[in-house]
């Protein structure tokens, strides 16, 4: 089996009591069956109040947030009991993961790091060197890609080149605008509106779209010439990586709305900064309150859907 993943990622650390935005907080925690046998039978009070700790309904199990919607196992210090009393072996499949996603393929397993993490989410923008996507094989599978894969790893290793730095003579809002043809359908006034109907978690999204709203075209249209162009390309290529095959693997669009997905997420994390320097906050922000709700996600590949199929 090839293991598949961009160059940055084995640079990745999680900063723990470090992090302003920890994915211990806000956050629904499920428990996988086989780490739920473990804390079934895990002696001693950490077990005890691991037990304690722990819903269980005909869905799954899941840990109790408190009050302020911390997971129970999270101190004051910022740090995970879990960890410390035995090590992070012994977290949930969600928890040892986060943030990072994975994407199954007839002959690899594709990895990435996601943008709600604000350790990665740095990592991910500040990456200096054109993104690479890196390969594994242990030699071990003899599984051939089907042709309908191969051709959209094709496609999308082109859309790499496009958005390297060596074709700098293209700039990443050139690009997207030739991105299959595409358009934004509406302008930044419109898509705040929109996603003022999203599902959402902080107030401080809701400011941020709110102050879109207010703001003329051409008020929205001046980040494009200030945020790093490198950022940029990165933030572009992170979310081509993570939903060019996606979209087609799990069925999630018959009219290429993913790609609609892919190009409006760039232009709204854009949009929504007031200054070059929010550019990390927004993306957090962004993937945290959009990417991470799958009801938020198919919303707007549905919407981008329904106008394909109208204007085909």
């Amino acid at each position: 089996m090839k293991r598949v993943y961009p160059s940055y990622y084995p640079q990745f650390h999680c900063v723990a009591d470090k992090c302003g935005h920890t994915c211990c907080v806000g956050w629904e925690i499920d428990i996988n069956p086989a780490a739920l046998r473990r804390y079934d039978a895990m002696g001693g009070e950490m077990g005890d109040r691991l037990r304690a700790s722990i819903a269980r309904d005909e869905n799954g199990a899941h840990f109790i947030l408190d009050e302020n919607e911390r997971c129970p196992l999270l101190n004051q210090n910022g740090l995970c009991d879990l960890i410390t009393e035995a090590g992070e072996g012994a977290l949930c499949q969600i928890c040892r993961d986060h943030p990072r996603f994975r994407l199954r393929l007839t002959d690899r397993e594709e990895m990435g790091l996601g943008l709600c993490c604000e350790a990665a989410c740095k990592l991910i923008l500040d990456w200096k060197e054109p993104v690479q996507l890196m390969t594994e094989d242990d030699g071990k599978s003899k599984a051939k890609l089907n042709w309908m894969e191969a051709e959209c790893l094709e496609a999308r290793d082109r859309l790499f080149d496009i958005s390297a730095l060596r074709d700098a003579a293209l700039t990443i809002e050139a690009m997207l605008h030739q991105f299959y043809g595409f358009n934004l359908m509406h302008t930044p006034r419109y898509w705040a509106k929109y996603f003022m109907r999203l599902e959402h978690m902080e107030d401080s999204w809701t400011e941020r779209l709110q102050r879109l709203q207010h703001l003329s075209d051409r008020e929205a249209w001046v980040m494009w010439g200030k945020i790093n162009e490198r950022t940029l390309r990165n933030l572009f290529q992170y979310f081509l990586y993570r939903y060019f095959i996606w979209g087609w693997k799990e069925n999630r669009s018959s009219y290429n709305g993913h790609i609609g997905f892919i190009a409006l997420s760039v232009h709204m994390i854009v949009w929504l900064c007031e200054k070059p320097e929010d550019v990390y906050e927004v993306a957090r922000q962004y993937s945290a309150e959009i990417e991470y709700s799958d009801v938020n996600v198919k919303k707007l590949i549905d919407k981008f859907d329904r106008y394909a199929r109208e204007h085909q």
